[in-house]
């Protein structure tokens, strides 16, 4: 859903921004915002003067994460070896490739739960708790429908990303059980959302499901690399940085990969145990992210475009 909405023209992520964060390492990366301004009013008489009504604007800090991993390889201990080098490459490559992936999920859906609306205007006949619209088990089919109307009441419109877990994965798979064919038709309640799932989303104890609604354009990802990465450079020992893009996550990575050179004969036992001179390779990746959630000057009065919705067991 944030990468997806990233790449969204009319969201709150730029190309110039994008272009500068990746080139930001080393520089504190700020981008200019301006204040909501909610006491502007209306008049009823038309005025020779009109008065100053100036914005206010701030310089909004963007904060970044480090991940970075890596593994090793020794491509003479594979001679003779049933595992071959390609498959033992790939497996060392996927299991960080699975947990990158789980520890980005895992930040967004915090960056989710940190920028929910605290400002709730209309929760029709739902309950609001914790700044989360609250729903009972036999709504489970009607609050997936009603949080267009809710958010609505909070002034905001258009597609809505719903990012949910198991629970409302299992209401909305039971909900296409009614289609246009049926005596009740409840695709509606669902057919106008952009459906995401999660597993790292948590319910709380006496909770069947929980999940983010996000009006489209609301959220969003920027990356950034090591100076060497951005420069591709190459050494004459074979050190080599460069850029590329993971594979499955789509997302972009800097690489990094040196040669050494070492006794790595008990490295597989008996297998390896004459190989006491060999050539080891490094490979290294890392990238800075920063999760961007909407700017709010004033969260306590002004509703965010992200709302929680929780069903009860």
């Amino acid at each position: 859903m944030f990468m997806q909405q990233t790449a969204d023209p009319a969201g709150i992520i730029t190309p110039e921004l994008s272009e500068k964060a990746a080139a930001s390492i080393g520089n504190t990366l700020q981008t200019p915002v301006i204040d909501y301004d909610g006491g502007v009013t209306i008049g009823n008489t038309r005025s020779v003067t009109i008065a100053d009504s100036e914005n206010t604007s701030q310089m909004h800090t963007l904060t970044f994460a480090t991940y970075a991993w890596g593994f090793t390889i020794v491509p003479s201990n594979f001679m003779n070896n049933e595992v071959s080098i390609q498959r033992d490459f790939q497996r060392k490559f996927e299991k960080y490739l699975y947990k990158f992936g789980e520890t980005l999920d895992a930040a967004t859906i915090a960056a989710l739960s940190t920028a929910k609306t605290q400002v709730i205007a209309d929760a029709l006949n739902y309950s609001v708790v914790g700044n989360a619209i609250q729903g009972t088990f036999a709504q489970r089919e009607t609050i997936i429908g009603d949080i267009n109307p809710m958010m609505a009441a909070n002034d905001h419109f258009g597609m809505i990303h719903l990012l949910g877990n198991a629970g409302y994965e299992s209401v909305i798979r039971n909900l296409s059980e009614k289609d246009i064919y049926n005596a009740e038709n409840k695709t509606l309640q669902y057919s106008d959302k952009e459906l995401h799932f999660s597993t790292r989303i948590p319910n709380a104890a006496g909770e069947f499901a929980n999940a983010y609604a996000v009006q489209s354009g609301s959220v969003g990802i920027l990356t950034r690399f090591e100076r060497e990465s951005l420069l591709g450079t190459q050494m004459a020992d074979g050190t080599e940085w460069g850029i590329d893009t993971l594979p499955m996550l789509n997302f972009p990575v800097g690489t990094y990969f040196y040669e050494s050179k070492g006794d790595f004969s008990a490295q597989m036992g008996a297998a390896t145990a004459d190989n006491t001179r060999a050539r080891k390779e490094h490979y290294g990746f890392a990238v800075d992210v920063a999760i961007l959630t909407p700017y709010n000057s004033d969260p306590t009065t002004i509703a965010n475009p992200i709302v929680k919705a929780t069903i009860l067991s």
